[in-house]
C-alpha cells in the first residue's frame, strides 16, 4: 500500500513538471491556431487586457518623461503624452493581439526547439515556475510577457523594444 502511495505522488510530480514545462508552448500553439481561424474570443480568453494597457501605458509615459533635449522635444514629448493613453486603447484590442500571434515567427516559438534558432525567430524565456515571457531571438522586438493564472497562461504586459520612444 505504501509504495502504491509513493508511485502515485511521483507520477503527480512527474507530470505537473511535464504540465508545465510544455504548457507555454501549448499556450502558443493554441494561440497562433485561434489568430490563423480569426477566434478574437479564443484569443482574448488568453489575455488580461487592462494589465497589458496598463503596463504599456506606464512604459509610453517613462520614455517620454525621459525625452530631453531642445524645447521643441518637450514639446513633442508633451503632446505625445496626450496621445498615448488613446492610441494605447486602440492597439490592444482582440484584433491588434490577433495580429501579434498570428505571426509565422509565434509559430515557430510554439514548437520547442534544441536545433538552431534564426535571428528572426520567437523564443520562450522562463522567468519563473509561473511566468514566461515570448521574446525575439536576437532581443530587438517587442517582449510578451504571460503569467500563470490559475490553470491558465495569459498575457499580462508587452515590453516595447529599446531605450527611446521618440
Amino acid at each position: 500500500m505504501r509504495r502504491w502511495i509513493i508511485a502515485l505522488v511521483v507520477l503527480l510530480v512527474l507530470a505537473g513538471g511535464g504540465w508545465l514545462w510544455g504548457s507555454p508552448y501549448l499556450t502558443l500553439l493554441q494561440l497562433k491556431k485561434a489568430a490563423d481561424a480569426r477566434d478574437l474570443t479564443a484569443i482574448s480568453a488568453r489575455i488580461d487586457y487592462p494589465a497589458v494597457r496598463a503596463n504599456l501605458k506606464t512604459q509610453v509615459r517613462d520614455r517620454l518623461d525621459r525625452a530631453g533635449g531642445s524645447e521643441l522635444d518637450r514639446l513633442g514629448a508633451a503632446l505625445a503624452e496626450r496621445l498615448a493613453d488613446p492610441l494605447v486603447d486602440a492597439a490592444i484590442t482582440p484584433e491588434g493581439m490577433r495580429a501579434l500571434f498570428a505571426s509565422a515567427a509565434v509559430a515557430k516559438a510554439a514548437r520547442p526547439s534544441l536545433g538552431d534558432v534564426k535571428a528572426e525567430d520567437m523564443r520562450v524565456r522562463r522567468d519563473s515556475l509561473g511566468r514566461f515571457t515570448l521574446a525575439s531571438a536576437n532581443g530587438s522586438g517587442p517582449e510578451v510577457v504571460f503569467a500563470l493564472q490559475g490553470l491558465t497562461w495569459r498575457v499580462v504586459a508587452v515590453r516595447l523594444p529599446g531605450k527611446r520612444l521618440l
